[in-house]
C-alpha cells in the first residue's frame, strides 16, 4: 500500500500488462473500423456505379454484404469510445464526491458496466447459435455474424473497462482517460 494515498502500489509489470492487452485491442479495433469501412465504401460505391451500367440493377451481393460488415464497423467504434472514455457514463457524480470515495466509486459503476457487457455478450452467442440456422439469400452466410459481432464487440468493451478501471485503482484517479469537450469533433 502507498501510504500517502491509501492505494495498492503498482508493479510495473502490472501496468505494462494493462497497457499491453488495451494496446493489443484498440489496435485490432482500429483495424476492424479501417477495413470494414473501406469495405462498406468500395461495396456501395461500386454497386451505386453498377445500378447505372448493369442491366440487373447492380449487384445481387451488395445489399447483403453491408448488413454483414456494419455490425463489425460499429462495434469496433464502440470499443475504441470506451478505451478512451468516450462512451456513455455519468461523470458529473465523480466531481461531486471526495477524494476517498471517487476510485470506490468509479470502480463500482464500471464493474457493473463490464459486467453488463459481458451478459450481453452471452446473450448475443445465445441468439447467435439460433440466427445461425437460417442464411443470407445470395451469399449463403450464417445471419449469427452480426451476432456474433455484438458478442465480440461486448467482451471487448468489458476488457477496456476492466483494464480502466486497473490502471485508475492502481495508479490513482489521474490516471483515468476521459475525453475532453475540445477534443470532440463537432
Amino acid at each position: 500500500m502507498s501510504p500517502s494515498s491509501g492505494r495498492p502500489t503498482a508493479t510495473a509489470s502490472t501496468v505494462q500488462a494493462i497497457n499491453v492487452l488495451a494496446g493489443v485491442i484498440v489496435r485490432f479495433c482500429r483495424v476492424v473500423l479501417i477495413v470494414s469501412g473501406i469495405a462498406l465504401t468500395v461495396v456501395t460505391t461500386a454497386n451505386v456505379l453498377a445500378r447505372y451500367a448493369m442491366a440487373s440493377g447492380g449487384f445481387s451481393f451488395a445489399q447483403e454484404l453491408p448488413m454483414l460488415i456494419f455490425p463489425w464497423f460499429i462495434l469496433s467504434g464502440i470499443v475504441l469510445a470506451a478505451h478512451a472514455g468516450g462512451h456513455m457514463a455519468v461523470e458529473w457524480i465523480y466531481d461531486k464526491l471526495g477524494e476517498r470515495w471517487r476510485i470506490p466509486a468509479f470502480c463500482l459503476a464500471n464493474a457493473i458496466s463490464a459486467a453488463a457487457f459481458l451478459c450481453l455478450g452471452y446473450q448475443a452467442t445465445i441468439v447467435a447459435e439460433i440466427a445461425g440456422v437460417e442464411r443470407s439469400p445470395v451469399l449463403q452466410l450464417p445471419n449469427s455474424i452480426g451476432y456474433y459481432a455484438l458478442a465480440v464487440g461486448s467482451v471487448l468493451v468489458s476488457l477496456v473497462i476492466l483494464s480502466a478501471t486497473a490502471r485508475v485503482f492502481r495508479l490513482g484517479w489521474e490516471y483515468r482517460t476521459e475525453v475532453k469537450a475540445e477534443e470532440m469533433p463537432v
